[in-house]
């Protein structure tokens, strides 16, 4: 009875450093985590928007951003495009990604036009806190957040 219990005691013991070396090696293999800092710009022109997020309590950090980005084609061909964000806010605790409504390219306010439009700078932006979507026209203010559940 002893060798047996040894043997079951071994067996357990291989399956979890198994187990131990897989997890480890995903964690070798996984691509690093990109946290992109925010500078602030020094100085902000004050339009409307500007003036309406300051209103509503939030510091305006930084002009509009361009972020390049290189796409690869059938792993021989390689475009060039790029994504706008209007600016990065902070309400003391959290920054914002701020996104400015468009009179060419209106939004709808359902969750696919939301996430059509706004998902992709929350997966850009993991560390935001959310998405400010600002329409200086009608003076309003929606914070958007996501949470992708799988």
């Amino acid at each position: 009875m002893q060798n047996a219990d040894v043997l079951v005691f071994l067996l357990l013991v291989a399956i979890l450093l198994v187990w131990l070396a897989g997890l480890f090696r995903k964690w070798l293999t996984a691509p690093p985590k990109t946290i992109r800092v925010v500078e602030p710009d020094e100085e902000i022109p004050v339009t409307d928007a500007v003036a309406l997020l300051e209103e509503s309590g939030y510091e305006v950090m930084t002009t509009k951003r361009k972020v390049p980005i290189r796409i690869r084609l059938n792993g021989d061909q390689e475009l060039e495009s790029r994504l706008f964000v209007d600016h990065f806010a902070n309400d003391g605790d959290n920054i914002y990604i701020v996104k400015l409504a468009r009179e060419r390219q209106p939004m709808e306010m359902t969750g696919s036009g939301i996430r059509n439009q706004l998902l992709v700078y929350h997966l850009l932006y993991e560390e935001a806190a959310g998405i400010l979507y600002v329409d200086p026209r009608q003076r309003t203010i929606h914070k958007i957040q996501f949470e992708v559940t799988a």
